[in-house]
């Protein structure tokens, strides 16, 4: 068994929410289209994505930061497993409150607590290289972004209208344009105006 399809499986057996295939394979799909060569991203969860990403080049830089100590313990044995600890740096600590990273990044992925999806941005963008992509995965939590009238749980419904939020708010951006993917659970792909 691939050490993908080793995390894909612990990630079901776990209830740890990672990126749908198609949704990485879009990831990776822009990854190479816009030849990144560094990327950083937000929520780690077991480094089933910064794995991947490391392995399309070995001159890839990958930034990762997770708040998580049971995923921050999972996603170093699963560097270490696919022999990325020089390429993946795991920063230990809230996205909102660490010291932010030494860019800029080619690709900023953001995929940590969706209510704080506008905070995530405001504090990362500034580090895009010119040419970067920022892409956000969970744009339409499972349907229910445009049918909240699915889900009856109070929180679920917060959250989802706070994703519907960061919808308009990248949508009204000045000096940023966004394109929406139906692939996946809904993926953003944002980029400065030229």
């Amino acid at each position: 068994m691939s050490l993908q399809d080793e995390m894909k499986e612990y990630a079901m057996d776990h209830a740890v929410p990672v990126m749908m295939d198609e949704g990485q394979e879009f990831l990776i799909s822009k990854i190479k289209e816009h030849k990144c060569k560094s990327f950083l991203e937000i929520g780690t969860a077991i480094a089933k994505t910064s794995i991947m990403v490391a392995s399309l080049d070995k001159d890839m830089r990958v930034v990762t930061i997770e708040r998580n100590p049971d995923m921050i313990e999972q996603a170093k044995i699963n560097i270490d497993k696919a022999d990325c600890s020089d390429q993946i740096h795991l920063i230990e600590g809230d996205a909102l409150e660490v010291e932010n990273p030494q860019g800029p990044f080619d690709c900023i992925f953001i995929d940590a607590a969706k209510a704080q999806y506008i905070r995530f941005f405001e504090k990362y963008c500034p580090l895009l290289s010119d040419n970067g992509i920022i892409i956000t995965d969970n744009m339409e939590f499972h349907g229910l972004v445009k049918h909240p009238e699915n889900t009856k749980n109070r929180n679920t419904r917060q959250l989802v209208l706070k994703i519907q939020k960061y919808h308009d708010y990248l949508e009204q951006l000045a000096d940023y344009q966004t394109e929406f993917y139906s692939i996946g659970d809904g993926i953003a792909l944002t980029r400065r105006k030229s």
